[in-house]
């Protein structure tokens, strides 16, 4: 009896792991031909120029080779469940229908295109581009729905009630609306972001000046940008930046949160004080912070006037501290926010800790690193975000205070790519800089998801 009944789960975890790996190839090749397609649609085709004369044959056979990959892991679907082919007593049946009916009309389109051009002509000039979409994209698109109606078909052939849904039938049925009305986003997200970050590193290997070119040149971008002293300088203004921008908001924010937590008197007026700062722009912020810098009628001066006529105050004019001018601006800025936001945090700490704390007597600093501190994680990470955010694109208050002076002293990356692109004109090495800074982003990223995201649900198996 529990030989059998080893060998059944077996066998079942067996064919629970075929189907999931079946789906798994199913799914991923059907978006990777999509992903390829689009890829294409957008302007990446000439990249394979380097082909020469099979340039047209590559850009039309890409997509179907992740294609054909689906369609053969859709045979195997359909071979692991026979029943697949019965519409009858197929559970998924309208969903298929419903793509079989949409690759139909993309079929229909794309063959009878010019015939059915008077009717097409009712919608205006939306219905010549149905028309030339069709033309162009609409075999591919239908083969792609066709593909779908057969997974459904095979997932639906399952017992409902014996089997957990799969992958397929996750992806393409339930919350199917929710789906559905991402769409518009998720084209978004992919053409804009990622498609733009993905032309932004392939275009970084090029030798594009004014306009994009497919002429390649391997490393020669990324040799030159770190050979450039300017570049560097600048990576070093940023470092310096980052971390004091980091520590300094991080602590001078939240003892700012942590003084107007104590209710003290005119709390909004001082909270409003504080926060006002934020509410004005970068380079109304980096003009102000120049004024008050300038050693002729600043903090310098002023000083000065008062009797102390060695005292010396002009970091915005000093290539070995100019960082830190402008470091003083952009906290000055953006402390205020990240006092708010640590208020906020605080105001969700329950008052019974407080009271519990301060019966056994635990000191009020230990009370706020050791207890409130822990329990303010998401408020934490949140404000992390958002000041490393402010530090990667780090521009309009060097521009406003120094415009990278005094000489190259103050130089940042962005504003290095800015000047690449469209002041020097070349968009390569512009390019090869973003994408510098990307792979610095994901150096940081990464391994954060992964603390925050994969290590913490192996800690909870």
């Amino acid at each position: 009896m529990a030989e059998s009944a080893n060998a059944g789960m077996a066998g079942a975890a067996a064919t629970l792991g075929g189907r999931n790996g079946n789906e798994g190839l199913f799914l991923t090749s059907l978006f990777t031909a999509l992903a390829v397609w689009l890829g294409l649609a957008l302007g990446l085709s000439g990249l394979l120029g380097g082909l020469g004369d099979y340039a047209p044959w590559a850009t039309i056979l890409l997509p179907w080779i992740p294609l054909a990959v689906a369609a053969y892991a859709a045979f195997n679907m359909v071979r692991t469940h026979p029943g697949s082919v019965n519409f009858t007593g197929n559970r998924l049946r309208g969903y298929a229908i419903g793509w079989l009916v949409i690759a139909a009309v993309l079929l229909v389109i794309a063959v009878a295109g010019q015939p059915l051009k008077p009717v097409m002509d009712l919608l205006g000039k939306s219905g010549q581009i149905i028309v030339d979409f069709c033309a162009d994209y609409g075999y591919f698109l239908a083969a792609c729905c066709v593909l779908i109606a057969v997974g459904l078909l095979a997932t639906g052939a399952r017992d409902e009630a014996s089997e957990a849904p799969g992958r397929v039938e996750r992806t393409f049925v339930q919350k199917l609306t929710a789906k559905v009305s991402a769409i518009p986003m998720a084209l978004v997200a992919i053409g804009v972001f990622t498609g733009g970050t993905i032309w932004t590193v392939i275009f970084s290997f090029t030798n594009s000046k004014l306009l994009p070119t497919t002429k390649w040149v391997g490393l020669d971008q990324y040799v030159r940008l770190w050979g450039e002293a300017r570049w560097i300088i600048s990576i070093k203004n940023l470092a310096i930046y980052g971390v004091c921008s980091l520590v300094l908001s991080l602590v001078i924010g939240f003892i700012l949160a942590a003084l107007l937590d104590q209710k003290i008197r005119f709390e909004n007026t001082f909270r409003t004080i504080l926060l006002y700062p934020f509410a004005l722009s970068f380079i109304v912020t980096g003009l102000v912070w120049q004024w008050v810098l300038n050693p002729d009628f600043g903090v310098q001066q002023v000083v000065r006037s008062l009797g102390w006529t060695d005292f010396v105050f002009d970091p915005l004019y000093n290539q070995d501290i100019v960082i830190f001018g402008i470091l003083i601006a952009g906290l000055w800025q953006g402390t205020g926010f990240i006092m708010c936001l640590m208020l906020a945090g605080l105001r969700g700490i329950d008052e019974d800790i407080w009271k519990a704390a301060r019966v056994d007597g635990i000191p009020m600093w230990r009370t706020y690193l050791f207890v409130v501190l822990p329990m303010m994680r998401p408020v934490l990470i949140t404000t992390l975000v958002i000041i490393a955010s402010g530090i990667v694109r780090l521009y309009d208050l060097v521009v406003a205070q120094t415009s990278g002076g005094p000489g190259i002293a103050s130089e940042v990356p962005a504003k290095y790519v800015y000047d690449k692109m469209f002041l020097g004109q070349n968009l390569a090495q512009g390019f090869a800089a973003s994408t510098m800074m990307l792979l610095s982003v994901f150096i940081v990223l990464v391994p954060w998801a992964y603390l925050e995201f994969g290590g913490g649900k192996k800690n909870n198996e």
